[in-house]
């Protein structure tokens, strides 16, 4: 029996480039600015005459690889932006001038690493292909020409604005001079900048594990450390799938603190930390204070372990001690399928020789004696790395939860591998990324006595009362899954986050096909073998074995009762019993083809708006909707052929037929339908999620008030990756793998102590028997010379929990309109139509 069933699905804007969100407000110079209400306002410093989500990027893609900076003499830029730049990854400052690293096409290296290092494996033009339907063509993956060709991609680059002029200059990128950096951190240092990440140089394929020192007085470069330093070191580490991104940097007791990879003295790749009191000297200037052996084993360094590798992650100086955060999941010491082990902290103590001891305050608590467990929380199991800030005498630590594994395993079949051993695209398993969305992030903070306090998060055993702001994980919403950076600014600290939801909407964009991995095609065609065996297999047996039901209780034409014969009964019964199971297989038979349609790429009714948030959730709604309805009927097909399957035993005394379960288990399987109800539960999860990244501000560490929750009004902007302090306020900068980053100022006209560029650095060596350092903020979080003075007010704290009405909470003004696009099908880009469905129902 079918019935013709409309799943009332209100799809995505046809075209957002065409329709895009509403231009933030201009100022009198003709920048863009977001007001966020409650006196915070902020000025887009890069391309800051064009509008939110549309292309930035800092620079100006030119073609065949090279970029320039807009209104240069001499060049066409012209505001046509870098979508490839996709990461403000790391950020420093000297007096009016920002220095920013970008990361390029992050995504698409992320899918690259996929396909070369972690075991997936896909077509380059397929997955293309995939990427531009989901996202309706705003996902980056790679420059194109006018025509569609490819084009050479540009690479990362290094830029300084002016944050007072809006002056920009390029200083590294592989079109000017054959640097390509992936910078991923920087710090100020004796006057100098420091940037650390991987860098490919001198036309080199692939990027090493590199420090640079920028003298931001001639903008002169050069490299002062270097691991993997030849290139068989480099060739036996991608070998064994060994991470070059470094990232943990500081400043610490008079000394750069950096971290690195390289080879102890086995030749064995490991982790390292090292110090230089004159890194302007040099390789030969630095110092190893560390390594994996000596950190417990903690760090994980290969691709495939907890974000990618991620092993020292932060460090940060507080109460004359180094703390530093370590990713420590391997797939080795997963606790299960869908969690990595959680992050590590240690301190490390400098002795009267220089060296240091180091010691777990977060880790194994059983081997190691360490304080805390992993993670902190034993409840907690989603945070494979924190970062750190030091405000108000407190070292702050924000969690950070493992997407990288999430994106996998909706990407790619990591239950069914290909010839090689390597997943195929497909499967669509949301299972991990549901478990990250239950638990979104937290931050904590520790006193000088190294006691945890819970401030943003929700009720645990550990913590019965939870946070003490009163706000629940992710400031109450499961889509922020980092904290991504926090910063000290004029007394307050700021807070941003990554917001996943940018990543995860074209997940209702997918199809019931999609997920059990198989085409409409496929399926059909598999559903007529099927009927074939199951043909052949009743054929086969009704000559001797009749299989319809034979009457001998009555005579229908005497209508008297005849005798009885036990044997006859006997026969009777397995008669009937082998009958319903050829009329049970016959159901599921039909069953399955009348569930072909429903394979088809979701039907749904265009809208070229949304008009309101309630028109967001209906559309969410009816895609919930259409997956519980397939969820729903898979199930019953699954449980009649288990069933069946102990019935046909029953009734022959024989197991089903290997061939006819083969093809069974392929259309039917307990693990397609967790994947069908892993899907339902992002969906949910996604309902009630806002795109783009959030931010907060508080002046007491306690209470906080927000100043976005949708990216400054682009929710294309899914993170705020870094801050720095210039002598004209904060500025911070977005991730954005769809239209190219962005570069923002708060601006402090007068700040209460504006920072001279001569100034000397405020840190300088100790005694380390003397603990001191105070409210020092960790080089990785300052960006650059805050010495803004402390104060304290009463503010007002975001509300806790995103409403369940369909209203979606503003931030800060008011005013200000939400408007959020969602994307088209797949299938409206390969040319399906949309049609309503017929749906079956047993």
């Amino acid at each position: 029996m079918r019935r013709v069933g409309t799943l009332g699905l209100v799809a995505a804007l046809a075209a957002i480039l065409a329709s895009p969100l509403p231009a933030n407000a201009e100022d009198t110079s003709g920048a863009v600015t977001y007001n966020a209400g409650n006196g915070y306002s902020f000025e887009k410093l890069s391309h800051p005459s064009v509008g939110t989500s549309q292309p930035d990027g800092i620079v100006d893609y030119q073609g065949d690889g090279v970029v320039a900076v807009p209104g240069t003499d001499g060049d066409t830029a012209n505001n046509e932006g870098d979508r490839g730049q996709s990461y403000t990854w790391a950020a420093a400052s000297y007096g009016d001038w920002l220095y920013v690293g970008t990361c390029y096409a992050a995504m698409g290296n992320t899918l690259t690493l996929m396909n070369s290092t972690l075991g997936d494996s896909f077509d380059v033009e397929t997955m293309r292909l995939t990427l531009e339907a989901m996202f309706n063509g705003t996902f980056f993956y790679g420059q194109q020409k006018e025509d569609g060709t490819a084009d050479k991609d540009s690479g990362g680059i290094l830029v300084k604005i002016n944050t007072k002029t809006g002056e920009t200059k390029l200083l590294l990128s592989e079109s000017l001079n054959g640097v390509a950096p992936l910078f991923r951190n920087a710090v100020s240092y004796k006057g100098k900048l420091y940037f650390c990440g991987s860098v490919r140089a001198n036309g080199g394929k692939s990027g090493l594990p590199a420090v640079y020192e920028i003298d931001p007085k001639t903008d002169e470069y050069k490299v002062v450390y270097q691991g993997l330093s030849s290139m068989q070191d480099y060739g036996a580490a991608y070998k064994q799938g060994i991470s070059t991104g470094i990232r943990g940097m500081c400043v610490h007791d008079g000394q750069l603190v950096i971290s690195n990879v390289g080879k102890d003295a086995a030749g064995k790749f490991v982790s390292t930390i090292l110090t230089s009191p004159d890194p302007s000297k040099g390789q030969d200037s630095f110092t190893e204070i560390a390594n994996s052996d000596t950190l417990f084993n903690y760090p994980a360094i290969r691709y495939q372990d907890s974000i990618y590798g991620g092993a020292i992650w932060d460090m940060v100086s507080y109460n004359g001690h180094l703390y530093a955060t370590i990713c420590t999941g391997t797939p080795e010491n997963a606790p299960d399928d869908n969690s990595m082990q959680s992050f590590a902290m240690v301190r490390g103590d400098k002795n009267a020789d220089g060296s240091y001891s180091w010691t777990p305050i977060v880790g194994d608590q059983e081997t190691d004696c360490a304080k805390y467990c992993f993670g902190i929380d034993p409840a907690r199991t989603r945070s494979g790395a924190a970062n750190l800030v030091v405000y108000n005498d407190y070292l702050y630590i924000g969690e950070y939860n493992d997407e990288e594994i999430a994106l996998e395993r909706i990407l790619f079949n990591k239950s069914s591998t290909e010839e090689g051993g390597k997943s195929s695209m497909g499967g669509v398993d949301c299972s991990f990324v549901n478990a990250n969305l239950e638990q979104s992030v937290n931050i904590y903070r520790m006193d000088k006595d190294e006691n945890m306090e819970l401030v943003v998060g929700d009720r645990t055993d550990m913590f019965p009362e939870g946070g003490i702001s009163g706000l629940t994980s992710g400031f109450g919403r499961n889509e922020n899954q980092y904290i991504w950076r926090m910063q000290k600014f004029d007394g307050k600290l700021y807070i941003g986050t990554f917001d996943t939801a940018s990543l995860l909407e074209p997940i209702g964009q997918f199809s019931n096909g999609d997920i059990i991995d198989m085409t409409p095609e496929e399926w059909e065609s598999q559903v007529q073998r099927l009927k074939d065996l199951l043909d052949h297999l009743l054929d086969k047996k009704s000559p001797d074995d009749p299989i319809v039901p034979v009457d001998t209780l009555t005579d229908d034409d005497s209508n008297e009762a005849v005798e009885v014969d036990d044997e006859k009964t006997e026969a009777v019964e397995v008669d009937d019993e082998k009958t319903e199971v050829a009329k049970g297989f016959g159901d599921l038979s039909d069953a399955l083809e009348d569930a072909t349609g429903d394979l088809c790429d979701q039907a749904a009714t265009m809208s070229r708006d949304f008009e309101d948030d309630a028109a967001y959730v209906q559309k969410i709604d009816g895609e919930i909707a259409y997956f519980k309805s397939f969820a729903d009927q898979y199930q019953d097909m699954l449980d009649s052929y288990e069933s069946l399957k102990q019935q046909y035993e029953d009734a022959y005394g024989t197991e089903l037929p290997g061939d006819i379960q083969d093809a069974l288990d392929k259309l039917l399987s307990a693990e397609n339908l967790k994947k069908l109800q892993s899907v339902l539960t992002c969906m949910c999860y996604l309902r009630d999620a806002e795109r783009g990244f959030d931010m907060y501000v508080t002046e007491d560490g306690v209470n906080f008030t927000t100043l976005t929750t949708n990216g400054f009004n682009d929710p294309y902007n899914h993170g705020l990756r870094t801050f720095a302090v210039t002598n004209q306020g904060l500025c911070l900068g977005t991730a954005n793998p769809f239209y190219g980053c962005q570069v923002w100022i708060q601006r402090k006209e007068n700040s209460e102590n504006p920072v001279d560029p001569g100034t000397p650095d405020p840190t300088e060596p100790t005694d380390p028997s003397q603990p001191g350092g105070g409210d020092q903020p960790g080089g990785s979080q300052t960006g650059g010379n805050d010495q803004s003075s402390s104060t304290t007010t009463t503010v007002t704290t975001t509300a806790k929990k995103t409403p369940k009405d369909g209203s979606l909470p503003r931030a800060g003004d008011s005013t200000l309109t939400l408007v959020l696009g969602l994307l088209v099908a797949a299938a409206a880009v390969l040319g399906i139509a949309l049609v309503l469905r017929k749906r079956s129902r047993r």
